[in-house]
């Protein structure tokens, strides 16, 4: 059962304690449906037993060698 951007918004303002003024909350469910898919997008599930890059270290890169 696929619960409603209305509710998902109510429920995510809820559990962070926060209010907003009704523009705002309309605003927010007109967009969480694409900001949802927004991230849902970015999770690869191919990349789940990768191992992560080494971290970049920029002070290594302008060293004299």
């Amino acid at each position: 059962m696929a619960v409603s951007p209305n509710d998902m918004v109510a429920a995510l303002l809820s559990a962070a304690q926060l209010t907003v003024d009704a523009h705002e909350f309309d605003t927010m469910v007109r967009d969480y449906p694409v900001m949802r898919a927004a991230a849902d997008s970015l999770y690869l599930p191919e990349l789940e037993f990768v191992e992560p890059a080494v971290t970049f270290d920029s002070r290594a890169a302008f060293l004299p060698v």
